[in-house]
């Protein structure tokens, strides 16, 4: 995603949510309120200030647009600088209404109500973060469905697993030595993270250099998401050609692969607590990943997963016929998927 494309993705977000803002402000404003015009106005303002600052913010935190250094920082940094931003997306947004719409006295301002109210959103807005931090750690979406209880029970469903393998790693890893490669590879798996997160993917794990990703059926159907992400991660990386280069002498490139098909969902351990898929998709999903080394793609997905979707202006696929895949019980017809000339 290019940075022009950013900015379009976070004006989008901003058209979207803000005028909800707006009017959640009016109301507030309508109810607690004096009844006057000014009051009405001046909550509204104050909604569509705090809408507009906290909604910039977080979409382009999302989208990458906040400094890399910033958004990779230790857990503690990232959480406290987040909460000041708010806090002070919250207190302008307060205080301009006020002194310019509604003529409330500065004086009025700093008493103990309107202290108070600056801290418990402080705290407010260092809980909200805590939480959103520990959902991005455990992988999006995750923290809500430990906590309803979702998958406390096993239960069948069916999934997309896109299986993503830096190439020539080993290589890599000899040539810039490990404290190196650990940066080179935390700043691989952070952009190919960045681009699945954009099409809605859940990261599974990390194992080494390897990326494990998933969608539920109807999501990863949904826009053929599943596909377009190895070609929005190609983008992401492509964009960063020339700070790969600069950095580490070297541009990664990776393997894809792709298989749809059921699973059994269901919460493990005891002290690490995780939820997990077991079954065969997932392990015919890492053969294919497997396999585009014998083939020379770098994208194979299975006929499974490319026949439930409409496949998308711009990409090809061309089947490489029935392949009998190690461990896996039956042949799986094999899918090359590029991007068209």
């Amino acid at each position: 995603m290019t940075r022009s494309e950013m900015w379009r993705t976070v004006w989008r977000i901003v058209a979207l949510t803000v005028p909800w803002g707006a009017f959640a402000g009016l109301g507030i404003g309508l109810a607690i309120g004096d009844g006057g015009v000014r009051s009405i106005l001046a909550g509204g303002l104050i909604g569509l200030l705090i809408s507009i600052g906290m909604v910039t913010f977080d979409a382009s935190w999302g989208v990458g647009l906040i400094p890399r250094g910033w958004r990779e920082s230790p857990f503690l940094v990232v959480l406290v600088s987040r909460s000041l931003v708010w806090l002070l997306v919250i207190v302008i947004g307060i205080v301009v209404p006020l002194t310019l719409v509604a003529d409330v006295p500065v004086d009025d301002l700093t008493g103990s109500t309107v202290v108070w109210s600056v801290v418990v959103s402080f705290f407010v807005a260092l809980l909200i973060n805590f939480l959103a931090q520990i959902n991005r750690l455990l992988g999006r979406g995750v923290l809500v469905r430990l906590i309803l209880g979702r998958y406390h029970r096993p239960r069948e469903e069916v999934r997309a697993f896109l299986l993503v393998d830096l190439r020539e790693s080993t290589q890599i890893a000899e040539r810039l030595g490990n404290l190196r490669y650990h940066s080179f590879l935390k700043r691989f798996i952070g952009d190919v993270t960045g681009a699945a997160l954009r099409h809605g993917a859940e990261i599974y794990r990390y194992v080494g250099d390897e990326v494990i990703l998933t969608w539920d059926e109807r999501r990863a159907v949904r826009n053929a998401d599943c596909l377009r992400t190895v070609f929005a991660m190609e983008k992401a990386l492509d964009a960063g050609r020339d700070e790969y280069a600069t950095e580490f002498g070297v541009v990664p490139t990776f393997w894809a692969g792709l298989h749809m098909g059921p699973v059994v969902t269901g919460e493990i351990g005891g002290v690490k607590h995780e939820i997990a898929y077991l079954g065969d998709t997932l392990n015919a999903a890492a053969r294919i990943e497997q396999a585009c080394r014998d083939f020379g793609r770098a994208f194979l997905a299975s006929a499974d997963v490319v026949n439930a979707l409409d496949v998308p202006t711009g990409i090809t696929v061309e089947s490489l016929g029935p392949i009998e895949l190690r461990g896996v019980g039956s042949n799986v017809e094999l899918m090359a998927v590029t991007a068209a000339d």
